[in-house]
């Protein structure tokens, strides 16, 4: 009958239980039964019988006596390295799976930009709560700058910005990206256009994006090429807002992943081409955890299926 403390490999050499080699390594260090029983709170029969077991299965002597002391013969000492590493490797592995085990419980925090915030980065968390309904999330929208230095000071775990943060401690995943948009009434002059130039809006009021931000650079310097000087006579520091300031004649320069769909207003889009590239930041010491690394991808999911709806036609 095999023993429960044995284990055999399909050629029949046999392995060692890995107590045995836990009680071997504290007999080698304290070199005295009685004190190994001691500090293993076991009694002196168990750690012999573990040690005569361990000599069994290896058929290797591992002690002497000299003078009433034990002491490893030279395979014996050969054995207690070899045991050492292994039970250190084994100890990685126990850390490994508890930490695991650990990321499959407990809270992930998220932060996006509004125009991603409100809608897809939205959508991925409902379909990640019920996938995965032992984690909680904390999610909240903020602007590029303030989400890059949450994520690199490691007080949020994932961001969804547009462009680059430049940061040396994030990591920086490309997701999708939309254009420029021009957001407007259906009753506008321009709302039947395919595209819309600079030209096309000079003589027309503008909402613009805050003007430090990429995308409100690259529109006056589009402006500037056509001689022209745009007309803004609102900034805001979201494209989300927009929709409900656009009145009559005046036209928004907007991210259209933030315009939900609506009879009364079109989006067109904005030409030469003003790219809004998606990113998700991590901070780039820390290996996300597995509910991190699910939630990204299923946002990365819903991202890029509301972008294609967006991207031109060929």
């Amino acid at each position: 009958m095999k023993n429960d403390h044995e284990n055999h490999n399909a050629f029949g050499m046999i392995y060692p239980n890995l107590r045995h080699l836990e009680i071997f390594l504290r007999l080698c260090a304290t070199e005295s039964v009685t004190r190994t029983a001691h500090t293993l709170n076991l009694t002196q029969p168990a750690v012999s019988k573990a040690i005569s077991s361990l000599e069994d299965v290896t058929q290797i002597q591992l002690f002497e006596r000299r003078k009433n002391r034990l002491h490893l013969t030279a395979n014996g000492i050969r054995i207690r390295d070899e045991a050492e590493r292994l039970l250190n490797q084994v100890g990685f592995f126990r850390a490994e799976i508890e930490a695991l085990q650990k990321s499959r419980r407990g809270t992930i925090n998220i932060l996006a930009i509004p125009s991603l915030g409100a809608g897809a980065v939205a959508s991925a968390v409902g379909d990640f709560l019920i996938s995965h309904p032992e984690i909680n999330v904390h999610f909240g929208i903020s602007m590029s700058r303030q989400i890059s230095e949450m994520v690199a000071q490691n007080r949020i775990d994932v961001g969804f910005i547009h462009g680059s943060s430049a940061h040396a401690k994030i990591k920086e995943t490309f997701v999708a990206e939309t254009t420029v948009h021009c957001l407007m009434a259906t009753s506008h002059p321009l709302s039947s256009r395919p595209e819309i130039t600079a030209t096309d809006l000079s003589p027309y009021p503008l909402i613009g994006t805050d003007v430090e931000s990429p995308p409100s650079v690259q529109i006056r310097e589009a402006f500037s090429k056509a001689g022209l000087h745009a007309n803004v006579r609102t900034e805001i520091n979201a494209s989300l807002l927009a929709a409900e300031a656009v009145r009559d004649k005046t036209v928004a320069l907007v991210d259209p992943l933030s315009v939900k769909p609506c009879r009364d207003l079109v989006l067109i889009p904005f030409s030469p081409r003003i790219p809004l590239s998606i990113f998700i930041l991590t901070h780039r010491d820390k290996t996300p955890s597995l509910p991190v690394a699910a939630f990204c991808d299923t946002a990365r999911r819903l991202i890029f299926r509301t972008t294609m709806k967006f991207q031109p036609k060929p």
